[in-house]
């Protein structure tokens, strides 16, 4: 009985086993005989992905149309992900790394780690990014060393099991699965491995497709900036989405392979010249050929921004400083200028605001940004720093207009009020300053063309630190200008600002505040709108970059420019007037300061000269020289502020020489002697 039973359940067994083989049989057959054309014809069909095709970058101009940045179409290697075999990615990268190394060509690769001796450093002056690989490429404790994050990265992308290499090629490798896991290389989001390549590169990269696999050659518009080292600070310059910003713009529809703008009008113009990026549809038959690349979305080029610089006078600026500096570097001994360690001049439209120029030494070039960074922020003298915008300098005499139109308007004094220069001071019994001459006699107008010490003593005591401010805020000086990039705010002397940094207001301190000394130190964009404000008649206006913004061709204005006035003086036109002459008189008249190069000029210039101490304890350190002036006096259309780092000479001949050849500039209408392109023209 029992036996029986066992027969019986391997009968069923045996039974079921039969249908299920008849099941897959039937199945089998159905697939090879009845649906075999079908199933094989799906296999040989064209597979499609679907990839962003990037926007053209909006491009920048000066004032009259002559390109400063541009686009040009060049070809890219780009790494695509559902074509890249897995396993094969790092054989792939030191295939290419090899072939555009022997091409003179680079890559793409901000891994802060170098080599020395063998051994793995952190790059300087990365912290930022070094934290970063840390905590989210590494994810390695934030002690680790940099050998450390060298071993880590050897292991997470495998490169440890690869024979053969040296540790050179094996810090290549890492640098780009760096930099394509800090891109979020994806089957969404394709690498862009390098740019701009040669044809001859392109050809060698297509004759070892078979060996890399997901490489792909692509036309792309690069950025290219055609104005060499002209207002590099102002135009700035794009980068990559770092970590710390992605969160911020993916809700502005940025991935993390976009670049974005980082610095001067390429970060403050970023919405407008940004583009929207379209879709691509490549197809790709089944032994992974492409057969057909096609948009599918059109991309939508960003806008392009015209500029109120205008690149002949930027020049101009550039070249005075650099000439003036070096000058002074090669003919003088320090503490009579040869010490000078830099400067910078601004030129503006009085009459609306617009910027002209805004010239900083030492300067650089974009491409020298890019490519040479760390040399540029390690360099001596700081070339990174805009000092036209962001270096904040004691103004020493150009501070006296200031002054001048704060006691006419309160009546301190008047146009005919007469203060005798004794050379010594004695108001204070315990601070008793000295002019640097026996002046005599002097109204508000002498005193300025003499820039007597003795005579602004008086009166900024007698006006006092409160409305003495009252007027310089209103003048501009320690207030933002309004600047579409980065500027400092400057500093008005005062109990306030004594007590912020632990210091004690005493009651002679306005003596030195009000002859441009003490804690006053304005930025040379502020000096510049300051005496924009006198020279028109009183409008405060907010001060500008952009004069326009332009659809991608040109044909359409998309934001026009507006003049923003930020206040109106609260002075009288004869009072304004009565500094005027005072400047006029610092150029025109036997005595001034200026009288020397401007004399005989052909166009009438007003100015007011400036020494200012510096607070350096060093011993043969120069003083800070400036320079404030307008032009044409009769009719003003120009403000043009100097400002030259310890480039202080007695004779105030080295800000007014830059001056000079700022104005030659801007009276002269030769682009022959100047090296830019012409107007409206692109470069090739």
């Amino acid at each position: 009985m029992e036996e029986n039973r066992h027969i019986g359940r391997r009968i069923t067994l045996l039974v079921a086993l039969l249908i299920l083989v008849g099941v897959y049989v039937a199945r089998l057959a159905e697939y090879q005989l009845i649906r075999g054309d079908e199933f094989e014809a799906q296999a040989a069909a064209p597979k499609q992905t679907t990839i962003t095709a990037k926007a053209a970058r909006g491009e920048i101009y000066d004032r009259n149309g002559r390109p400063l940045v541009v686009n040009k179409m060049g070809f890219s290697v780009v790494f695509l992900k559902q074509y890249m075999t897995e396993g094969t990615e790092n054989q792939t990268i030191l295939t290419l790394t090899n072939l555009l190394s022997s091409q003179g060509e680079t890559w793409n690769d901000t891994l802060p780690i170098q080599l020395e001796g063998g051994q793995a450093v952190f790059e300087e002056d990365r912290d930022k990014d070094i934290e970063n690989l840390k905590s989210d490429i590494a994810k390695i404790n934030p002690y680790s060393t940099a050998q450390n994050c060298f071993d880590t990265l050897l292991k997470k992308y495998e490169i440890d099991e690869m024979e053969g290499l040296t540790v050179e090629q094996q810090r290549t490798i890492m640098g780009v699965r760096y930099e394509m896991d800090l891109r979020a290389f994806s089957t969404r989001y394709p690498f862009t491995f390098a740019e701009d390549i040669s044809d001859d590169t392109v050809t060698r990269i297509s004759e070892n497709n078979i060996e890399t696999p997901g490489v792909s050659i692509q036309r792309e518009s690069t950025r290219e900036y055609v104005s060499g080292d002209i207002a590099a600070h102002v135009i700035g310059n794009t980068g990559p989405i770092y970590a710390e910003e992605l969160e911020e713009l993916k809700e502005k529809g940025y991935a993390m392979d976009d670049v974005v703008g980082k610095s001067g009008i390429e970060k403050a113009m970023e919405d407008e010249l940004r583009g929207q990026d379209g879709e691509k549809t490549i197809t790709r038959d089944s032994e992974g050929n492409v057969v057909e690349d096609e948009i599918t979305k059109e991309p939508v080029a960003g806008n392009s921004v015209i500029l109120t610089i205008d690149s002949r006078i930027q020049l101009a600026a550039q070249n005075a400083l650099e000439t003036i500096i070096t000058d002074l570097h090669e003919n003088n001994a320090p503490g009579n200028g040869g010490d000078c360690t830099g400067g910078a001049a601004v030129v503006t439209d009085v009459n609306t605001g617009e910027v002209l120029a805004l010239a900083t030494y030492p300067y650089y070039s974009i491409d020298e940004y890019l490519t040479d960074y760390n040399s540029l922020l390690n360099a001596e003298n700081t070339p990174l720093l805009n000092r036209a915008t962001s270096g904040v300098y004691p103004p020493g005499s150009s501070m006296k207009p200031a002054v001048a139109l704060g006691a006419l308007q309160e009546g301190t004094i008047d146009a005919n009020s007469v203060i005798k220069c004794t050379r010594k001071y004695t108001y204070y019994d315990d601070y008793q300053p000295t002019c640097l001459g026996y002046h005599g006699n002097e109204t508000v107008d002498v005193a300025l063309k003499n820039s007597c010490n003795y005579f602004f003593f008086d009166v900024g005591r007698r006006l006092g630190i409160t409305k003495m401010n009252f007027y310089s805020r209103q003048l501009g000086l320690g207030e933002k200008t309004g600047l579409e990039i980065s500027e400092s705010t400057g500093i008005l002397a005062g109990k306030e600002y004594s007590e912020s940094i632990g210091q004690v207001w005493n009651p002679g301190d306005v003596l030195q505040a009000a002859i441009g000394q003490g804690n006053n130190a304005f930025t040379p964009v502020q000096l510049a709108n300051y005496v924009a404000t006198i020279a028109n008649g009183g409008t405060h206006y907010q001060l500008h970059l952009i004069k326009s913004v332009k659809s991608y061709d040109m044909n359409e204005t998309v934001v026009p420019e507006e003049a923003n006035t930020l206040n109106e003086l609260s002075v009288n036109e004869d009072n304004i007037d009565e500094v005027k002459l005072g400047m006029y008189k610092v150029a025109n008249e036997q005595g001034g300061t200026g009288y020397r190069y401007f004399k005989d000029y052909p166009v009438t210039i007003a100015c007011k000269t400036g020494t200012a101490e510096t607070t350096d304890t060093k011993k043969n350190i120069s003083n800070h020289s400036t320079v404030i002036s307008f032009a044409p006096y009769d009719e003003p259309q120009y403000a043009v502020s100097v400002v030259l780092e310890h480039g202080g000479t007695a004779n105030f001949d080295s800000n007014l020489r830059t001056m000079k050849m700022i104005y030659d500039a801007i009276f002269t209408e030769d682009d022959s002697v100047q090296q830019i392109s012409p107007e409206s023209t692109l470069l090739p």
